[in-house]
């Protein structure tokens, strides 16, 4: 294949990865033990890849982006890819959630590295089912570097269907994306797959994976030190606080991606986060078709047909005026907060990058953690990478590869 197709796939792969994933899932099986496991049901190898075959993949992107160079030489290995199932509970419900997991064929020890995906709302394009697409191909191809690389379903894709996806849902991201990790230290006792995982833990994701790893990043942090030695952070494009991302929204004449707002809403609801009807939020008739359009089939796009970018038409008179100061919303003012992720004082070396003309996240997000950050403490480990030019799709890349490149000066390649 040429260079140049090969490079415009590349670009095309993390500007999609936010939102885009196709492909088919193997059935999962379980797997021969006779130990009793406490989070891992199922692993089923779905895809291998010779480093041959990574480095055909990686090197076209060599031509758009100066970090591959810094990546490349890290491929050492082929990998096996895994379509994974294991236990979670959200609340007291408890669930089979999945995901993809690539484990290196070095047969040695390795650091997990976790990719948190960005926003779909189509339940065909969970990364457990699309484990040959293209984009996946490249995200798990990091594995190779010398990672045991995992790409969470969030809850209400992949096996865990029977549930609506808690779009930005704290607890609702955290508690599952941990338990991965622990059924992928159950899968390194199977003796059949010749691996082992340190404590070392490395986190990425852009747009909705910006603020799903930073609250992984604090809650271990805060809570789970002692089980994860997180070495590493990447977020890019993060709506860090939703409070604030709802107030810029509401306060502008037209936004985008209607959509966004409107899973928020109904992602909250669906956890019982608060108990407004639609229609106190949105106007008619966008408030009637909501729950209609999130049905697991319409993309981002379609949705956004369907509703309207014209912030006055969209929202309520009540809601779009008094959101942030009204009684009446403040449960649901309480829940957004909740899941926002405040400046604390982080310990582990995180990189916050945004693209300056981003309109879909406002570069806000971004701007404002990193001078709140500063604020509390200046020697903080934290870098702010501004992207000026660079949107929300075309942010994306740069950044993820600016990550890994981190990443593996930490890890020592």
């Amino acid at each position: 294949m040429k260079a140049k197709t090969n490079s415009v796939r590349f670009l095309l792969f993390l500007i999609s990865v936010t939102l885009l994933y196709s492909g088919c899932k193997s059935n999962l099986t379980e797997p021969d033990t006779t130990v009793k496991d406490q989070y891992l049901v199922s692993y089923s190898l779905v895809r291998s890849m010779t480093s041959t075959e990574v480095t055909n993949l990686f090197s076209p992107a060599q031509l758009i982006y100066p970090d591959m160079v810094s990546v490349l030489p890290s491929v050492k290995s082929g990998a096996k890819v895994y379509s994974v199932t294991y236990n979670t509970a959200l609340g007291t419900k408890k669930l089979v959630a999945s995901g993809l997991v690539c484990i290196p064929d070095g047969g040695s020890t390795y650091p997990i590295l976790s990719f948190q995906n960005g926003t779909n709302t189509v339940s065909a394009n969970a990364p457990s089912l699309t484990a040959n697409s293209y984009a996946n191909q490249l995200i798990t191809g990091f594995a190779t570097t010398g990672f045991v690389t995992v790409l969470p379903d969030y809850l209400g894709f992949g096996s865990s269907t029977e549930i609506f996806h808690p779009y930005l849902n704290l607890e609702a991201t955290v508690n599952p994306i941990l338990d991965l990790f622990r059924a992928v230290k159950e899968m390194s006792a199977k003796t059949e797959l010749k691996f082992s995982i340190s404590k070392d833990l490395y986190l990425m994701g852009y747009s909705q994976g910006g603020l799903a790893t930073l609250q992984l990043n604090k809650a271990i942090e805060t809570s789970f030190s002692s089980e994860f030695n997180l070495k590493g952070v990447g977020c890019g494009a993060g709506p860090y606080n939703l409070t604030q991302m709802t107030q810029i929204i509401t306060s502008a004449t037209t936004f985008p991606q209607p959509y966004y707002i409107a899973y928020i809403m109904k992602g909250f609801k669906s956890v019982a986060a608060f108990s407004n009807p639609y229609t106190d939020i949105f106007s008619e008739p966008y408030s009637s078709r909501i729950d209609g359009l999130f049905n697991g089939i319409n993309s981002g796009g379609a949705i956004n047909n369907q509703l309207t970018t014209n912030i006055t038409d969209l929202f309520t008179t009540e809601f779009r005026t008094t959101f942030s100061t009204n009684s009446k919303f403040k449960v649901l003012t309480d829940a957004l907060v909740a899941s926002s992720v405040p400046a604390w004082r982080i310990k582990t070396p995180l990189i916050l990058t945004h693209g300056l003309a981003d309109t879909d996240v406002s570069p806000v997000m971004s701007q404002q953690l990193y001078a709140d950050l500063i604020k509390l403490d200046p020697a903080l480990p934290v870098t702010f990478i501004p992207m000026p030019g660079f949107d929300h799709g075309t942010a994306s890349s740069p950044s993820l590869l600016r990550f890994v490149k981190q990443f593996l000066v930490i890890k020592g390649n």
